[in-house]
């Protein structure tokens, strides 16, 4: 299938998602890649890893509308794009991968929506979530928290923050897609966010969304 879909969203984001079906062959003949770039393709051991790293940096092209970007990670493994002043925040789950690039710090989580996520609910969930969850979908919208926290976690970029404890979003009705509120609370400190999400379904099988968005 490859190219899934590709929007605009908010005031100047760009969302790519990606559904990986071709063979590394077949991505090898869609970008250019240096000396440098084979050595890391063939560091990984698996083929998986190495149609994520491809894909990753041809969805990015397109979503820029240039060649040769480059994708640089910090010490915390966080991304940038390097020479540019745009965010970028990256996600995969199974044959999905997904890409968003934003003016402004951006987080992405897309995650395979799986009955087996009720059973680790209270590792990442406070107390407060736990009650405001609504009687049906509870598995989509314990994957909309879950989402929603890995994104914010991604857009804070390094690795001090509490899933169940700095990372809590506030109450919300599951629709299935829409908008939703969270908070980064650390050291006193109140960071607000507005997030989206959305259920999507590819080849019989359900996924959950969700990305960072500065709006009011």
């Amino acid at each position: 299938m490859a190219l899934f879909s590709t929007q605009e969203v908010g005031k100047s984001g760009k969302l790519g998602i990606w559904h990986i079906t071709e063979t590394i062959d077949e991505l090898l003949n869609m970008k250019k890649i240096s000396k440098g770039d084979i050595a890391i393709l063939e560091s990984f051991s698996y083929e998986k890893r190495k149609k994520e790293w491809l894909v990753a940096r041809i969805l990015t092209e397109r979503l820029c509308g240039e060649k040769g970007i480059q994708i640089l990670y910090d010490e915390n493994n966080k991304p940038s794009l390097k020479g540019s002043k745009k965010h970028i925040s990256l996600s995969h789950s199974h044959d999905l991968l997904a890409v968003i690039l934003d003016d402004t710090p951006t987080g992405i989580d897309i995650e395979l929506v799986k009955p087996n996520i009720l059973k680790i609910k209270d590792k990442y969930m406070s107390d407060a979530e736990l009650k405001a969850l609504q009687k049906d979908n509870q598995d989509e919208q314990l994957t909309v928290f879950w989402c929603a926290k890995e994104s914010l976690y991604k857009l804070y970029g390094k690795k001090e923050l509490e899933f169940k404890k700095n990372l809590l979003v506030e109450p919300f009705e599951y629709l299935g897609h829409g908008k939703i509120r969270a908070n980064i609370l650390l050291n006193s400190s109140k960071q607000e966010f507005v997030l989206h999400y959305e259920k999507m379904s590819v080849e019989s099988r359900d996924y959950m969304i969700t990305y960072v968005l500065h709006e009011d």
